[in-house]
């Protein structure tokens, strides 16, 4: 009997250690995470938000306006704070979408797959946009729901079937982060009529804005233009 109390103790100790180390191990990692520069908020500050709400949660960042065109949940990429993607969320929230950016776990939206789909609404068609990492897990919690009817990777690919959305890809020219690769070996996963847009001059980071990436190429084109063509495209797309 003290035998079998001692091997579980010895084991509870040890699932207890490892768990912490991990999440140390995980704070550590993410702790360099990407954040928002200055110049997106002065940009920010230049955008019309009268007529929009705003809720800064634990959990997420919402811009909601009266009689949304349709629910739009933002994924952001690995490492990088949910913040970076306000200029391109408030843009879009002007244009009559109710936009949720997802705060994720340590900045890394693969530990809790599909918390996403929490921001998602039934009474209405949903736009799930996921830069990077957050693309990928975008396709896991949108695939199979119904109520999502579009996907836009933003220099991204699905791991999991999207073959009933609408679907646009968008990549940067200077983009040396994503494995373009990646989206190739994914046609399977993807619609025959998935539409796909190149920007020229822009690169992986620019994105978000968040600044340089680490082994990202170098832009030719601003963060803002970068910025505003992805707007314009998404715009586009979903109506």
């Amino acid at each position: 009997m003290r035998s079998i109390k001692k091997i579980f103790k010895i084991t509870l100790i040890t699932i207890l250690s490892l768990s912490i180390l991990l999440i140390f191990g995980l704070f550590v990692y993410t702790r360099g995470s990407y954040k928002a520069l200055d110049q997106m908020y002065q940009e920010v500050e230049l955008l019309d938000t009268q007529e929009i709400a705003y809720i800064n949660d634990f959990d997420q960042i919402s811009y909601l306006v009266e009689n949304p065109i349709k629910n739009i949940v933002i994924v952001p990429g690995g490492k990088v704070k949910p913040e970076s993607y306000m200029y391109l969320a408030i843009s879009l929230a002007a244009q009559g979408y109710d936009v949720t950016i997802v705060k994720t776990v340590f900045n890394l939206a693969i530990l809790t797959p599909n918390y996403g789909a929490r921001f998602l609404k039934e009474d209405m068609d949903n736009v799930v946009i996921g830069h990077s990492l957050g693309g990928t897990v975008a396709s896991l919690f949108s695939s199979g729901i119904d109520y999502v009817s579009d996907i836009v990777f933003l220099a991204s690919y699905p791991i999991s079937d999207v073959t009933d959305k609408n679907v646009l890809i968008i990549t940067a020219e200077f983009d040396e982060v994503l494995d373009l690769e990646g989206i190739e070996s994914s046609r399977a996963l993807l619609p025959e009529d998935v539409q796909e847009f190149e920007i020229l001059g822009g690169n992986h980071a620019q994105f978000g804005w968040y600044g340089m990436q680490k082994d990202d190429g170098d832009a030719r084109i601003t963060t803002k233009e970068q910025q505003d063509i992805i707007i314009d495209q998404i715009i586009d797309f979903i109506q």
